[in-house]
């Protein structure tokens, strides 16, 4: 049964969770946010039947085995102190879903059955993850893994498709759905005290901006939030949760791979990365789209970034190794000059940061989590607030295989989160294939953008995507 649990809660404990981990956890427990997808696009070699589960059994067996995070639980999830607890039971045919098959363009079909899987709650007394099959034909679906953010990060899904990809190169039908993994310890946590040390006057401004009077505090240029919001700061609707209206609002932008293999080469050429670019394109989007009259002056960003490097661990393993840069920029001039030429200087400055970040463990802002007292209450805190920025852009990268592709490869790739409550109304996620597309799905909070109604919503995102496809556009015919 799907909340069927024979085991004596503890007995396979492996580890406390994390600051990090805890808040990923209590806001989940709370119903702030709920299912990551990141997901690709199939293509076998020869038919094979896309919509029975024993094609992908042997593949989800193999990715079991070889990664322990598949095979958690988290217990005590509704305290402060939640653990991970090892599952040495997973029935495979609690995490595979399979769908009507899709028809008409793929890409909107995709983006279509998205919302559902993103606001899918997760049991407590499974692993909280699964993959949903989308066919489209005897030769090609989408595969989503869908999967708790208490369990890893972007990367972790990017690491389940490498292995599961290569398990498909050996096409075997599996017909037993019940594994019994070994227990393996989990890594100890990115976001410790060793790993990330925090300095007092680092720490100091957040801690006594959370409790002195806002008028002392902002005398005093101190702020609750280690992003720079002002009063002049789009941030959206303020802080809210129904579960009766809960909803994620999702939009597929494609850019073809010959427009993405333009931009790298003059990226390359100009000393910018493509997430630099991309936040340049968001800032002159938003700048241009931004319903009139406002008051706003200024957009208060984040980006996600993957630290394995920075702590030397593989990015073949899996788990939460991610923090993230806030900053804030004005409203932005269109990026074209008199002369018809494009202006680089905002996304090589963003780029320059980024990179200076990327490297920098002490006074990270994920190690300031382990300073929140209680983790639930601060979380519901910010109910009824002003959200903590006006977008997120979290970027993967290009999918690469880990080896052969001769009998299954993945032609593009598809990454979006969930509604996340206390967060920025708009989030950016971005993922590519080599000598593919590059997919920028955007999602909100239905109601989080305080446009009116859903439909204006939908056509304010339309439009932003629309002037960010023209951006990418008018830049490679001007470079």
């Amino acid at each position: 049964m799907w909340f069927s649990r024979s085991e004596t809660p503890g007995e396979n404990s492996l580890r406390t969770a994390s600051p990090n981990e805890r808040r990923c956890i209590t806001r989940e427990s709370l119903d702030f946010y709920r299912a990551l997808v990141i997901g690709g696009i199939y293509q076998f070699s020869e038919p094979v039947d896309v919509t029975s589960v024993s094609t992908y059994s042997y593949a989800l067996r193999h990715c079991v085995d070889r990664h322990p995070h598949l095979s958690i639980i988290v217990a005590k999830a509704e305290t402060e102190t939640p653990n991970y607890e090892f599952c040495p039971r997973v029935d495979l045919s609690q995490h595979i879903q399979i769908l009507e098959r899709g028809d008409g363009n793929e890409r909107r079909t995709i983006e279509r059955v998205l919302p559902s899987i993103l606001d899918t709650q997760w049991p407590p007394s499974i692993p909280a993850w699964k993959i949903v099959v989308l066919p489209f034909s005897q030769t090609r679906c989408f595969i989503g893994f869908s999967f708790s953010h208490s369990l890893g990060d972007g990367m972790t899904a990017m690491i389940f498709h490498r292995s599961f990809l290569a398990a498909l190169q050996e096409p075997r039908l599996e017909r037993d759905l019940i594994c019994t993994p070994t227990l393996k310890q989990l890594s100890p946590p990115f976001d410790s005290a060793q790993t990330l040390p925090i300095s007092w006057s680092f720490l100091l401004s957040p801690l006594l901006g959370e409790y002195l009077p806002e008028s002392i505090a902002s005398l005093f240029g101190l702020r609750a939030s280690v992003s720079s919001i002002t009063p002049g700061t789009w941030t959206g609707s303020s802080v809210f949760y129904s579960p009766e209206t809960y909803r994620t609002g999702v939009h597929i932008l494609s850019i073809d791979a010959s427009t993405v293999g333009k931009t790298l080469r003059a990226c390359r050429m100009h000393g910018v990365k493509m997430t630099g670019l991309i936040h340049q394109f968001i800032i002159a989007a938003l700048s241009d789209l931004l319903p009139q009259p406002h008051k706003f002056d200024n957009l208060a960003f984040a980006t996600a970034m993957n630290m394995r490097n920075a702590v030397d661990v593989s990015n073949d393993e899996m788990g939460l190794f991610v923090s993230g840069h806030f900053q804030t920029e004005p409203l932005q001039k269109p990026t074209l000059d008199a002369q018809e030429e494009y202006s680089w200087a905002l996304a090589k400055s963003i780029t320059e940061t980024l990179a200076a970040k990327a490297n920098e463990l002490s006074d990270n802002t994920v190690g300031l989590l382990r300073y929140v007292k209680t983790m639930r209450s601060w979380t519901l805190s910010k109910l009824g607030h002003c959200r903590d920025g006006s977008y997120e852009v979290s970027n993967l990268l290009s999918f690469q295989p880990s080896g052969s592709v001769e009998k299954c490869s993945i032609t593009e790739m598809v990454f979006c989160q969930p509604t996340n409550i206390t967060s920025a109304p708009l989030t950016f996620n971005i993922v590519s294939t080599s000598g593919g597309p590059m997919n920028i799905t955007v999602d909100w909070q239905v109601g989080a953008l305080a446009m009116g109604s859903y439909e204006d919503e939908v056509d304010f995102v339309s439009s932003m995507c629309k002037h960010i496809e023209s951006s990418f556009v008018r830049l490679t015919s001007t470079t």
